[in-house]
């Protein structure tokens, strides 16, 4: 793994900061507790995710998919949807156990990749399985930010199956992986 300072200038990983730099704000004017309040942060969620797919389009089209990129994307995406799973854990009765869910996969993901990068120097990239389940949980989370209570169960239910599917298909891409691939440390 090689991350270079210029690197930190490159125009995907200058999205994936500035969605960082943005979950504080929108945390706030979610902890407003007021439709306005809401409202802005919907707005900057939006706009988060707009980086996300602008982040991941310049990377690919401009060739600058770079390891930094590889950890500053996940990042961004981690944070932002752990920070939000949290608050409406707190204030909008989210299933503790559902969460559980999100945050295991996590783990399990975070575990796989340390192992890979240790001990076969390969850094695996999420798949099209991850991506699914991210814009999946995302919507979850914003029906619930936003009290739409018909559809926020029905996609609970969707978000616990892509959670389930996708911890399924990373545990077979990491076992794949490490019987093939660079030479062990």
């Amino acid at each position: 793994m090689v991350i270079k300072k210029a690197d930190f200038l490159l125009v995907p990983n200058l999205l994936a900061i500035f969605r960082i730099l943005l979950l504080p704000f929108i945390f706030y004017f979610l902890a407003q507790d007021t439709p306005p309040g809401y409202c802005i942060a919907i707005l900057l969620i939006l706009i988060a995710i707009a980086s996300d797919v602008l982040d991941g389009y310049f990377a690919r089209r401009l060739n600058q998919i770079t390891d930094l990129g590889k950890i500053l994307d996940p990042l961004a995406d981690k944070l932002g949807l752990g920070i939000f799973v949290i608050f409406i854990i707190v204030h909008r009765e989210f299933p503790i156990w559902a969460a559980a869910l999100l945050f295991l996969k996590d783990l399990l993901t975070l575990v796989g990749a340390i192992f890979l990068v240790k001990r076969k120097d390969l850094f695996p990239m999420s798949n099209n399985w991850g991506k699914l389940n991210s814009w999946v949980w995302s919507i979850t989370v914003i029906l619930y930010i936003v009290r739409f209570e018909f559809l926020k169960e029905i996609f609970l239910f969707i978000a616990v199956a892509t959670v389930l599917n996708c911890t399924i298909q990373y545990l077979r891409m990491f076992i794949d992986l490490s019987r093939v691939g660079a030479v062990d440390r």
